[in-house]
């Protein structure tokens, strides 16, 4: 919108690469975006290139240069919620989270295999600079012993006295999941070795969950998603974001979407400690 290249798509400029991880779009940050003057001129490109609806995916940061967008814009814009981290307010679920956390889980799953045949700890550590969904759900499905997120502030002696209980029943090794927002992993891990007499070792997952072939879970929201913002267009019901709430695809108005905080659900984290016992 910024540049004015466009490019026409059909159904067949499309077609096989549901399986495809990744966007044929591209994307990237784009500082002129973040000025008044370059949401003038994306705003100003559409309305020369006779576009009336504009379907914006990805997360918080999107939506919320949508918002700016539909002030000066006579489009109507529609927000398709897709993010790994999980936290675009409105929806339960946004695309790609389900691929992410699978990518995750199959990653730990190999690493709890040498943590038991060599007795150790390991920090595996997840995306989620500010947020701890990606965290939370993937350590209650790894039956991590441990779930550290940004919403809860890491203490310390609560970890070591964690594991030290877990050894006196038997447990010699263990696996903690931490959202890289909670700080330092790597001396964190030191930290726990100096106080446990346990050999730490830390796993960073990186860039390989924002990648891969999309899960099936994934590739459905999506297609819900896509079908409920052209039908938002097609009665030109802008300003709005898609979402999946308690199974059923709906709307909430971009403003509230992008203004609101997704509450973490904490009772993950409750669960995840019992069942780790």
């Amino acid at each position: 919108m910024i540049t004015g290249a466009f490019q026409q798509l059909t159904p067949r400029s499309v077609g096989g690469i549901i399986q495809l991880g990744g966007t044929i779009l591209h994307t990237s940050r784009c500082l002129e975006f973040e000025t008044k003057r370059g949401i003038e001129k994306a705003a100003e490109t559409l309305a020369s290139n006779k576009i009336d609806g504009l379907v914006v995916i990805g997360g918080n940061g999107s939506f919320k240069g949508a918002q700016e967008l539909s002030k000066h814009a006579d489009a109507s814009i529609i927000g398709v919620p897709a993010s790994i981290d999980n936290d675009v307010y409105g929806t339960d679920e946004t695309i790609g989270f389900d691929t992410a956390v699978n990518t995750a889980v199959t990653e730990i799953d190999k690493i709890r295999d040498t943590a038991i045949s060599h007795e150790r700890i390991f920090i595996t550590e997840v995306m989620g600079r500010t947020r701890g969904f990606l965290a939370s759900t993937v350590g209650l499905t790894v039956g991590a012993e441990i779930i550290l997120v940004p919403e809860v502030k890491c203490d310390r002696s609560m970890v070591v006295g964690k594991l030290e209980e877990n050894r006196a029943k038997g447990k010699r090794s263990a696996i903690i999941v931490a959202a890289e927002g909670i700080g330092d992993t790597r001396s964190l891990g030191a930290e726990i070795e100096k106080d446990t007499g346990t050999e730490v070792r830390l796993s960073v997952l990186g860039y390989a969950q924002r990648g891969g072939s999309p899960t099936a879970r994934s590739r459905l929201l999506a297609s819900m998603f896509a079908e409920k913002a052209v039908k938002l267009l097609l009665r030109g019901d802008g300003d709005s974001v898609v979402g999946l709430r308690e199974g059923k695809i709906g709307r909430i108005d971009i403003q509230k979407s992008s203004s609101i905080e997704k509450p973490l659900d904490l009772s993950l984290l409750e669960l995840a400690n019992v069942l780790s016992t």
